[in-house]
């Protein structure tokens, strides 16, 4: 009981201020700090993991599942046999093999839309392509270290799947019993090649490969902040599909929103459990403000994870009031943020105005939680900003593009009037000759 009052009261009210007054700048100021902060430490410890497992390969692999997952691997045991797959994934709940097929049919409905697109065409110099490839092997992280994320499998492999990915293999932390619903999904899917290696660790490994994990091309999927922190250091190495950082979530509310539907959405991303999460309501009325705040409080107070909530800083949940739409959808495309959700009378309309945000979940009968698992699309989304030049996980994603060029005879004349010349102008005297001798 001690321990449950404690807790309660370190449940600090929720603030609500004016968008443009001192209060208000200063909590989207602390959003911004917190977004942009990266530890030094991290880094460096990620940094000393990534050179171990470069140089010791499959032993390091193997001492840093002792060190951080208390877990006794044999080096054949790095590698989760299939047969161990598909008997964790019939031991799965019924529900949860519903749930996962079901959002796996969505994922695929909407993601086959997507891919980058081939195409030719002919020029006065002959003709161009752009011709499409899939990547040959990618790496998906899969967490599971405190909690298991059988979404994160769906997510991120559906769109490999559907870009023709020839290899995917799947890394997930060391666990006592591979998690059932991971296993399901894996199963599901199609994935054999698993091995129960995380963290930094297993980015390393997927990065430059060991004896046991021979190296990708790609890795995606969500991790810790080591995790995140790897994959920055070895993006050139191989590509990445992002930097994730902590969960966000916009929502603007107008008078027709459900002030505890509001609250148990916002609530929904800050329960995460990083303490840097950010869910943030704006709305045009002050009413609203209040009843939304309010309502955020007692949940928080009644919440099952109020542990985890009262370890939140104070700006990481907070409502924000503007004096019209137009305010608050310009503060929408400012934060640029993960999750926006419009809980307005008017969200369909409301969509249209906003240009940065990762993914939009428009009236108040979309949650975000909607995306998160089920709906079809992607939860694999930009954080901390990014939304003003990233999207979401996809097909495209998974593919690369190659430039094709073809010049008939006459168009080696025309291009002998323009690229010497240019050549020649840019101080690259073989460039201009390499064309004029063709032409001699």
């Amino acid at each position: 009981m001690q321990t449950r009052t404690k807790t309660a009261s370190a449940l600090r009210k929720i603030p609500v201020a004016a968008a443009d007054s001192r209060e208000g700048k200063s909590i989207l100021a602390k959003i911004a700090d917190a977004r942009e902060k990266r530890s030094d430490a991290v880094a460096r410890a990620a940094g000393a993991i990534i050179d171990d497992v470069r140089k010791s390969g499959d032993a390091a692999l193997l001492k840093y599942a002792r060190k951080f997952d208390k877990i006794q691997l044999t080096k054949p045991a790095l590698r989760i046999p299939n047969e161990r797959i598909m008997t964790r994934a019939r031991s799965a709940p019924t529900a949860l093999k519903r749930s996962i097929r079901e959002a796996a049919v969505r994922l695929h409905k909407y993601h086959s839309g997507q891919g980058l697109a081939q195409f030719k065409i002919a020029t006065p110099e002959g003709e161009l392509r752009q011709v499409v490839r899939p990547l040959r092997r990618v790496g998906i992280y899969i967490p599971g270290g405190h909690a298991v994320y059988p979404s994160s499998v769906l997510m991120n492999a559906v769109p490999a799947r559907l870009a023709h990915v020839k290899e995917i293999v799947a890394v997930t932390p060391p666990r006592e019993e591979l998690d059932a619903g991971i296993a399901f999904a894996l199963r599901h899917l199609g994935i054999t090649e698993v091995y129960q290696v995380g963290g930094a660790q297993a980015i390393a490994a997927l990065a430059y490969g060991t004896k046991t994990i021979a190296p990708v091309d790609k890795i995606v999927g969500p991790g810790n902040a080591y995790v995140a922190a790897a994959k920055r250091l070895v993006y050139g190495k191989v590509d990445i599909d992002s930097i994730a950082g902590p969960s966000e979530v916009v929502i603007v509310a107008d008078k027709s929103a459900d002030a505890r539907l509001a609250a148990l959405d916002l609530l929904a991303q800050a329960e995460h459990g990083s303490g840097d999460e950010i869910a943030l309501c704006i709305t045009e009325s002050k009413a609203v403000a209040a009843k939304i705040a309010a309502a955020a409080e007692n949940e928080m107070r009644a919440s099952p994870a109020r542990a985890t909530l009262a370890k939140l800083p104070r700006h990481a949940v907070t409502v924000l009031v503007t004096r019209s739409r137009a305010e608050s959808l310009a503060l929408v495309d400012e934060i640029a943020p993960e999750h926006l959700q419009l809980m307005t009378a008017t969200a369909n309309t409301d969509a249209w105005y906003v240009n940065n945000a990762a993914a939009i979940f428009i009236g108040s009968d979309t949650p975000v939680a909607l995306g998160d698992y089920f709906i079809g699309t992607n939860h694999v989304l930009p954080t901390g900003g990014a939304a003003r030049f990233a999207s979401p996980l996809g097909v495209e994603n998974f593919q690369k593009r190659i430039s094709m060029a073809r010049a008939f005879p006459r168009g080696l004349k025309i291009a002998g009037e323009i690229v010497p010349p240019f050549a020649r102008a840019e101080g690259f005297v073989h460039h201009a000759m390499s064309v004029e001798e063709r032409l001699a």
